[in-house]
């Protein structure tokens, strides 16, 4: 388990082309929203498009697994000694170190280009917290990956991707929402995933229902992935 964890994590860091898409993208948005069209203050437009780029980047790791399906790479892991759950790990750890770059990325653009000033703490906190946040979107595009084959993984992933980014207020304001939908945002892991960067900009701790709301959807796409992964066996 521990050498395939390797293998992931190299993997992850070692892809040029998926390193300059996940950190290029939430980088030109970020510009985008808070410089152009400045649709959010530029601290606030930097934590969304942070968090929407590690969150992307976390679940897109499903279209590499469904390419892996293809080409047979399951067939070879059936027959070694790994388990169902040392292959999600080493999925959800590899996801993790992919998205670490875009994160360091658009914080240094609101330092550098945005003019924006924190204390030291807070941008610390900053990259913690978005980084471990994304961890539920790496269990679901693995669970993803398992679900759907070829370029239908990553279609269906780009469908929920942007309704889930939508829906948390990473593009729109969940204020200026319509009342059941924001009801129902609060409760969506994108919406807790950005406060825990929008409460951290004002100085405040997570609150006991985002990491709840984390750890509820984390258990339940870590679940839907080992059983995915075990159907597709």
């Amino acid at each position: 388990m521990s050498a395939y964890v390797r293998l992931e994590l190299a993997r992850a860091l070692r892809n040029p082309v998926g390193m300059t898409m996940l950190t290029v993208f939430p980088l030109l948005l970020f510009l985008l929203w808070a410089e152009v069209l400045t649709v959010a203050p530029p601290a606030e437009a930097m934590v969304s498009m942070a968090t929407y780029g590690a969150m992307g980047g976390a679940m897109f790791v499903g279209g590499a697994i469904a390419m892996e399906r293809a080409g047979g790479w399951l067939r070879q892991l059936a027959v070694t000694p790994l388990p169902a759950h040392g292959y999600v790990t080493a999925k959800l750890l590899g996801a993790a170190a992919g998205v670490l770059p875009s994160v360091l990325v658009v914080l240094a653009a609101g330092a550098l280009l945005a003019g924006v000033r924190l204390p030291a703490g807070t941008w610390a906190a900053l990259v913690v917290l978005i980084w471990a946040g994304v961890l539920p979107f790496a269990a679901l595009g693995v669970a993803f990956g398992y679900t759907f084959r070829g370029q239908l993984a990553s279609l269906a992933m780009m469908i929920v991707y942007f309704g889930l980014s939508v829906l948390g207020g990473l593009w729109v304001p969940v204020t200026s929402m319509p009342a059941g939908m924001r009801a129902l945002a609060e409760y969506s892991p994108t919406y807790q995933v950005g406060s825990l960067g929008w409460r951290a900009l004002e100085g405040e701790p997570p609150t006991g229902l985002s990491l709840a709301v984390l750890a509820g959807w984390t258990l339940v796409f870590v679940a839907l992935a080992l059983w995915r992964y075990r159907r597709a066996l």
